[in-house]
């Protein structure tokens, strides 16, 4: 543990009370170890932030470590870079690094919008970063940032407004949709309660299962502060999503338009050099190809304007190294390529295309590839929100891809919205072989070709293990850390993940679907285990187990 400076809440000697310094000269830094010296940062387990700023203005430091620990909410400042790899690193202006520590919760998500932020490490602690500087339980922020020339303004909170699903009648049809769930599924409720207001405050859930013919969808909780959830609800899928591009490209496989072995510089001449032009459809759908996560070139601008991160994708760099040697999962760039690679064979825009193909025939017809600007300004205040839950700090709700820019711009593979009862009925589709109610989007021999393993015995520290093209599949035969969707579902049972929030597969051998959303965002092993409580219970519950 880090010893805490003394003299916190004093006055530096020489110092005048109540003077402002700039963002990272020396005093302002001193004014920062007096500030958060009460607070302990862990430095073992704590995170470390670095920011490289490309614009410091003179007597400023262009490189500053931040060691956060987002336990107690301390923070340490040091103006150089540390030997060790940090968990996150930015490189942004002067301005944007204010905003970033001192700006409110809604300036800092719109930071990654305009496309001149650039970020490396592990994305995922950026979301409980957020959650210790919107909150500043300690006051130690709000002391900095009056010590702080030129603080950024930040608009005040938009509170959610208390409103009914609708009318009493709207609202008493979601409350029989509870009962009749809780009926069905006694286990799998129970389960979810125990969820509700602990870990999240909301929850959709869809369970489909022929053989019994069982059909659950029911809405829990809130889905924002003041608004409750309901079964028309358009919470975000993130990366669920992803499973919709998929079979987007297992459509034009199948017309011969497309090759998964074929290097994407086939379809897409410009993605070549240094590199690029060796990358394959086969490693983005598998996640195998040699660029880590961390390197991702959208870390900074995965809701930048489209022409930004074409041209950031375009000359990303490719490590060196093998495909396929490890699980290099790709939240953005490669399914932005994919997107692109539609438009190019097919002339549609990958939104469109899908939206035609794959979401009409399985008549998901409240889900939405990306909102319109007049859909988002229509039902931003009833959008549910993501909340930060677990550890030591209370809920907390963010505007992560919930802005207007991240609603009306397509973020491929990731800010798909709409009830997960629609996302069951896309995998009821790919149960019955690529057949939804509207028409077929895949053949039966596609289908299977898409969700059989492809990356076969590969493992990360998240969890990931065998997939196929473009889904998750379940491994709990490597052991319980691997257990993707639950313990009891079959070996051919596929799906995928939702960034620690949304969840859904299909078991061939069970003949049983599941979608689930929870909208509190918690650490990776508490998300594991609260799905694995659900799911393991819908088992339990249809006499699966």
């Amino acid at each position: 543990m880090e010893a805490a400076s003394p003299g916190a809440g004093t006055v530096a000697a020489g110092e005048a009370p109540g003077a402002r310094y700039p963002l990272f000269s020396p005093e302002w830094l001193a004014c920062a170890s007096a500030a958060f010296a009460g607070l302990p940062a862990d430095g073992d387990s704590a995170v470390r932030v670095r920011l490289c700023v490309t614009d410091a203005p003179r007597a400023t430091a262009d490189t500053v470590e931040i060691t956060a620990d987002l336990a107690t909410g301390g923070l340490r400042f040091r103006a150089e870079a540390g030997s060790e790899r940090p968990g996150l690193a930015f490189t942004l202006s002067h301005a944007d690094a204010r905003t970033l520590l001192l700006g409110g919760q809604e300036e800092r998500t719109r930071l990654f919008e305009h496309g001149g932020l650039r970020l490396e490490g592990a994305f995922l602690f950026l979301f409980f970063l957020d959650r210790v500087l919107e909150q500043d339980v300690s006051g130690a922020l709000a002391r900095l940032r009056r010590r702080t020339a030129d603080p950024p303004r930040s608009r005040p909170p938009q509170r959610g407004r208390d409103r009914a699903p609708g009318d009493q009648g709207e609202a008493g049809a979601e409350a029989a949709a509870v009962r009749e769930a809780a009926d069905a599924l006694p286990g799998t409720v129970a389960a979810l309660r125990a969820e509700l207001g602990r870990t999240t405050p909301g929850a959709q859930l869809y369970v489909g299962h022929a053989p019994s013919g069982t059909a659950v969808s029911a809405a829990f909780g809130q889905a924002r502060p003041g608004v409750p959830f309901t079964r028309r609800s358009r919470p975000i899928w993130y990366c669920c999503s992803k499973t919709v591009g998929a079979v987007a490209i297992g459509r034009l496989w199948e017309r011969g338009l497309v090759d998964p072995m074929r290097p994407v510089a086939d379809y897409l001449p410009w993605f070549t050099g240094e590199g690029r032009e060796h990358i394959t459809l086969y490693q983005m759908l598998t996640h195998t190809t040699p660029v880590p996560m961390a390197l991702d070139p959208l870390h900074g601008a995965f809701a930048a304007p489209v022409a930004v991160r074409r041209e950031q994708v375009r000359t990303m760099r490719i490590p060196a190294g093998e495909p396929g040697r490890r699980i290099n999962y790709a939240p953005w760039w490669a399914w932005f390529l994919l997107a692109e690679v539609v438009r190019a064979v097919d002339g549609r825009d990958y939104e469109r295309f899908a939206a035609e193909e794959v979401l009409r025939p399985c008549a998901m017809s409240d889900t939405r590839m990306v909102l319109t600007p007049g859909e988002y300004r229509a039902e931003k205040d009833r959008l549910p929100l993501i909340h930060i839950t677990g550890g030591a700090f209370p809920p907390q709700a963010t505007h992560w891809y919930a802005t207007e820019a991240a609603c009306t711009r397509p973020i491929h593979g990731l800010n798909m919205r709409g009830p997960v009862r629609d996302l069951g009925r896309f995998f009821e589709a790919l149960l019955r072989g690529g057949s939804g109610p509207g028409g077929r989007i895949l053949l039966p021999q596609t289908t299977a070709a898409m969700t059989a393993r492809h990356r076969v015995g590969l493992t990360d520290p998240f969890g990931n293990a065998d997939w196929g093209l473009g889904f998750r599949v379940e491994s709990h035969h490597l052991g319980e850390a691997y257990t993707a969707f639950s313990r009891h579902a079959s070996v051919r049972t596929f799906g995928h993940y939702g960034l620690w929030t949304s969840l859904a597969f299909a078991d061939p051998d069970a003949g049983l679907v599941v979608a689930l959303h929870l909208n509190g965002k918690t650490m990776q092993d508490e998300h594991r285990k609260r799905t694995l409580a659900v799911c393991d219970a819908v088992y339990t519950d249809l006499g699966l187990a």
